[in-house]
């Protein structure tokens, strides 16, 4: 008698699926380190919000590694509580959160830990200056980032953070979570101009890195007066003496750097950049640069502007997406309420008697 109660397994055996092999999959060309990443970046996601942002970076190359996925959402202007003190501008708040199943390996808790709250603080300060908070007084703007998916390891979550280690993919600095906070100002900027809130301009994030290259080795030369004597650059990112001669350390400006690239990372730096204004709003830097090895200054002055600068340079790439997510749906907005004609946009409120503006 069959159980109607019940859902029974298949009567016979069943075989596992037959994936193909890892040969069929097409070859992916390594990013030279000039080349950012492509961003999937939509506005107007979240209908309770006033305005809201998604922002995807592409798959690496290995499709078992996440990518990064988060999604920033915009309350406000809203008026605060009768109780409050009087203040003649907007209060901007925001907060950054990682999903409990957004980092690999370590499924993280519910409360925000200090790293969150260290990493909405920076947010808050990035986006607080580029707000028009004086148009709003005694008012209150919440900004909410959830982090959905991390791309390789984080600092605070390995177990040698101190030293610096990325569990094995590369060594040396670790910019996993300045690749969070930089999308994080990317994604929260696309959702405050998409809820209508006043700005001076957007605030872009971009990341660059001074990444260490090998040395390459002549056999049966001498070393000349200008080598020096190697080092040996443990994972840690201390360095001891070998012995041996090579040639002076060489260091690379790669912009956009991912944690999965294997890179050994030397230093690195994110900014917050307004590009229309050419204001920085948030810098931060890691690591520690030397590449004479004889304790000169002016090198490493020279070595940090140039990471900076690098850093500029993505921010300013970043941009021209948020500049599409925004105009998209502008032009969006505008074809619902009938101004907008083919290619044209009614500039007054008659669509038939209205002059209009091509774009």
């Amino acid at each position: 008698m069959t159980d109607r109660r019940r859902i029974n397994g298949p009567s016979e055996g069943t075989a596992p699926p037959v994936f193909l092999t890892s040969s069929t999959r097409k070859a992916i060309t390594k990013r030279s380190p000039t080349t950012l990443r492509k961003i999937f970046l939509k506005t107007s996601l979240t209908p309770p919000a006033t305005g809201s942002a998604f922002l995807e970076l592409p798959t690496p190359q290995n499709s078992t590694t996440p990518t990064l996925k988060l999604t920033a959402s915009v309350y406000g202007p809203r008026p605060l509580p009768p109780s409050t003190t009087f203040s003649p501008n907007a209060r901007l708040t925001a907060e950054l959160k990682f999903s409990p199943f957004s980092t690999p390996g370590r499924r993280r808790g519910y409360v925000r830990d200090g790293v969150e709250r260290d990493l909405s603080a920076q947010l808050s300060i990035a986006l607080a200056k580029s707000v028009d908070v004086g148009k709003y007084p005694k008012s209150g703007i919440d900004v909410f980032v959830s982090v959905l998916d991390c791309e390789g390891g984080l600092g605070d979550l390995d177990s040698d953070a101190g030293k610096g280690r990325d569990s094995g993919k590369g060594g040396g600095v670790e910019v996993g979570l300045m690749s969070v906070l930089a999308g994080a100002i990317s994604c929260a900027s696309a959702a405050i101009a998409d809820a209508g809130i006043e700005c001076f301009d957007l605030v872009a994030g971009g990341v660059a890195g001074l990444v260490l290259e090998k040395p390459k080795w002549r056999k049966g030369k001498k070393a000349d007066a200008g080598q020096e004597e190697e080092m040996d650059v443990a994972e840690d990112g201390d360095s001891k003496p070998s012995g041996k001669k090579k040639s002076r350390r060489t260091l690379t400006l790669v912009l956009d750097p991912s944690p999965t690239d294997g890179y050994f990372i030397v230093a690195a730096a994110m900014v917050a950049y307004m590009a229309a204004r050419d204001e920085l709003t948030l810098i931060w830097t890691k690591g520690s640069i030397d590449p004479a090895g004889d304790g000169d200054g002016d090198d490493g002055v020279e070595e940090v502007e140039r990471v900076i600068d690098g850093a500029i340079t993505a921010a300013t790439g970043v941009r021209l997406v948020i500049n599409e997510a925004v105009k998209e749906r502008l032009l969006l907005g505008l074809k619902e309420m009938g101004l907008v004609k083919g290619n044209a946009v009614v500039a007054s409120g008659d669509a038939d008697d209205g002059d209009t503006v091509m774009v």
